[in-house]
């Protein structure tokens, strides 16, 4: 059963018709591609009804985006393993360098 959820489903969809947009593609290409009934996403769309989750997440995956960014218009940040990755950077430059010093030591024999 689909929950209507009025401003929130009115958030979802905009979000949606907002990504279709920016993507170039339409309600048809989305509906295909996230495996629901074009008749089906267009009276959600129309009559404001927030779809099931199963069906949100794969709308969101078939704009390659989250169902969070979907019903908020927001991402949390989640740039935290980015920086742990970005501290770790010298010292990997320096095995490379390694590496490749030994590749040409190798190369040399």
């Amino acid at each position: 059963m689909n929950i209507d959820m009025n401003d929130d489903a009115s958030i979802f969809w905009e979000n949606v018709q907002k990504e279709v947009k920016t993507q170039n593609t339409t309600q048809e290409w989305l509906a295909k591609n996230s495996g629901i009934n074009f008749n089906t996403l267009h009276g959600w769309i129309s009559k404001g009804i927030f779809p099931r989750l199963n069906e949100a997440i794969r709308i969101a995956a078939s704009l390659n985006t989250s169902v969070e960014y979907l019903t908020s218009g927001s991402v949390q940040n989640n740039n935290k393993p980015i920086e742990a990755i970005r501290l770790h950077i010298p010292a990997i430059q320096e095995h490379i360098k390694a590496i490749e010093d030994a590749v040409k030591e190798i190369r040399t024999i």
